[in-house]
């Protein structure tokens, strides 16, 4: 019976290890791209802006009327 119960209780601490090392890498990356024409030839700006998910940058609150 103490088998059983320190076994169960080592796979959920495992567990719990795994989903939180897993939600501590969420990020968003957002990528732009704009190219201008101009008579001397094409210029092309490329924006990557990385965003973590994890609360650090919260969206803009809603606008309530």
């Amino acid at each position: 019976m103490r088998k059983l119960i320190s076994t169960m209780m080592t796979g959920v601490f495992l567990a719990g290890i795994g989903i939180g090392l897993a939600g501590c890498s969420d990020e968003t990356a957002e990528k732009s791209q704009v190219t201008t024409s101009t008579p001397g030839g094409k210029t092309t700006q490329t924006t990557e802006t990385s965003v973590k998910t994890s609360g650090d940058n919260p969206p803009a609150p809603t606008k309530t009327p």
